[in-house]
């Protein structure tokens, strides 16, 4: 049996990797969940399940934010590449030089997922329970699948007043058939009740945080109320978490590490059994021969990561090569490991959401807000020189909480859509020359999608 799966499972992926559209891939075409004993037992959808929670590595696991980061204003493109890079870093994808693997495997495990819903009524040896949490977990792993590709395949929410501009296709079922895009309401919508679901109905611990949680459902609400602009609901999110979870914030920088305390959910690479994720983070990688597809801006690196004299943070993440020289570049050290942990949620990023939304929400609570920018600031300058006073005003806690944001998460593909996010909530927003909604800062879908019903992205012109 565990072989026959292993070998469905496989050809799944073989499907997946192909030029077909991604969302014209029948489970039950060529052999794939075709045979009456392929789901038959609970072993079966567990390794389902596990190979949903894989493909997760696929996305999360340094592509999305690689493609987030060239799209924005942190980083600039190594000279002389010539792969799909190069075109996402200018603008201007096309349906063959796109982010394939974010998009494709995503939907892998939006299938996945919804193969385990389905077919949790027609296996033995599942308890109610475990049904319950099954389903939990596959919902939280097909919300944040959706969060992934709407952020990077369409505008933001709050780009049209009812956001009914195309957002991508909700797959909510295992069958073929050719839909249209959903808008970006709908596809929000289906988010979060994908992960309310989840949140009600997943334990407060799950194998290390490796696996779903109540706490991680809830993180990722956060961040999904946070791009709609309802900052009440982030606020109150986030601030469920890190007031009531069994998370601990780090202030040692050199133990805030991934793998610590803050991890909310998290992908783990295994050095004894050779697992490992995070392979994407690879372009920015700058030890040993390793020479960085992605460098730090220069001057992002002069006016912003050095803005703050005495910031531990400088020296602990950031290298300068070949200083002085024409070829000098600043590399980004925080990924230079063989077997990476990679938080996918953690408190760090929640602290810096709860502070913005603490001032954004309808009732402000500048007092929490200061509290987390101080956190943070206390462990970058390691002491309180740099903390804010109980005096300051919204503007000023506000601002310093999207610098520490922007410096903290450095590299993880969260400043593109922070910017997206106020320039739809009415800031004047430029991005690297171009205003906030341009064409370009949304990812073409690869040709095979395009049909009579699915209409693509247009190209900058």
């Amino acid at each position: 049996m565990k072989k026959k799966f292993l070998y469905i499972l496989m050809l799944t992926g073989i499907l997946f990797s192909g030029c077909e559209s991604m969302l014209e891939i029948n489970p039950e075409d060529e052999g794939v969940i075709l045979e009456s004993d392929a789901l038959n037992t609970k072993q079966d959808l567990t390794e389902l399940l596990n190979a949903a929670y894989d493909v997760v590595n696929g996305f999360y696991g340094g592509r999305f934010q690689r493609t987030s980061e060239l799209l924005s204003d942190n980083v600039v493109l190594r000279d002389g590449i010539t792969d799909e890079m190069v075109n996402i870093y200018k603008r201007y994808t096309t349906g063959y030089f796109t982010d394939n693997e974010s998009y494709d495997q995503a939907y892998i495990c939006i299938l996945r997922s919804n193969l385990v819903l389905e077919n949790l009524g027609n296996v033995s040896g599942l308890s109610d329970t475990e049904a319950t949490q099954m389903a939990a977990e596959a919902k939280f792993l097909r919300g944040i699948a959706h969060f992934a590709v709407v952020r990077l395949f369409a505008q933001p929410y709050g780009y049209t007043p009812n956001n009914d501009h195309l957002g991508i296709v909700i797959k909510t079922s295992s069958k073929v058939e050719l839909l249209p895009r959903n808008t970006v309401a709908e596809v929000y919508n289906q988010i979060i009740t994908d992960l309310t679901d989840a949140e009600s109905d997943l334990p407060e611990s799950n194998s290390n945080f490796a696996y779903a949680t109540t706490w991680a459902a809830k993180a990722a609400l956060a961040q999904v109320y946070f791009q709609m602009h309802d900052y009440d609901n982030a606020f109150s999110k986030a601030n469920d978490v890190i007031s009531n979870g069994p998370f601990t914030f780090i202030t040692d920088l050199d133990e805030a590490m991934p793998g610590s305390t803050e991890d909310i959910f998290r992908l783990v690479s295994s050095q004894t059994t050779g697992k490992t994720v995070g392979g994407d983070f690879g372009v920015f990688r700058c030890d040993g021969t390793n020479i960085p597809n992605i460098r730090i801006a220069p001057d992002v690196y002069k006016n912003i990561v050095k803005a703050g004299a005495g910031d531990a943070r400088v020296n602990a993440w950031y290298q300068v090569f070949n200083a002085g020289a024409e070829n000098e570049y600043v590399g980004l050290t925080k990924f230079n490991t063989n077997y990476p942990t990679v938080p996918v949620l953690r408190l760090t990023e929640l602290k810096l959401l709860r502070a913005e939304a603490g001032i954004l929400k309808s009732s402000p609570d500048k007092a929490t807000a200061i509290q987390d920018v101080n956190d943070i600031r206390e462990r970058a300058y390691e002491g309180a020189s740099k903390n804010l006073l109980e005096t300051a005003t919204d503007e000023a806690v506000l601002n310093a909480a999207r610098t520490e944001r922007r410096l903290e998460l450095m590299g993880e593909g969260y400043h593109l859509h922070d910017l997206k996010r106020r320039g739809a909530d009415g800031e004047d927003i430029v991005v690297r020359g171009v205003d906030w909604d341009y064409v370009g800062l949304v990812i073409q879908f690869a040709a095979a999608e395009a049909n009579e019903v699915f209409v693509p992205n247009p190209e900058p012109n």
